[in-house]
């Protein structure tokens, strides 16, 4: 892994070194919503920019 100092994923790791479950799960959830977010964001964007594409599948 790479060494960080801040951020989601620190938090994630220092929490699992301390077996702080919540917090890992909280972070783990929060993580997933943000990547669902930019799922959706993306396949916005590809509707819109390649409309001869059809529907995004």
């Amino acid at each position: 892994l790479i060494a960080a100092t801040r951020g989601l994923g620190f938090m994630v790791q220092s929490a699992g070194e301390f077996l702080a479950t919540d917090v890992v799960l909280a972070g783990i959830a929060v993580i997933a919503i943000i990547a669902f977010l930019l799922e959706l964001g993306l396949r916005a964007l590809q509707r819109r920019l390649t409309p001869w594409h059809g529907e995004v599948q």
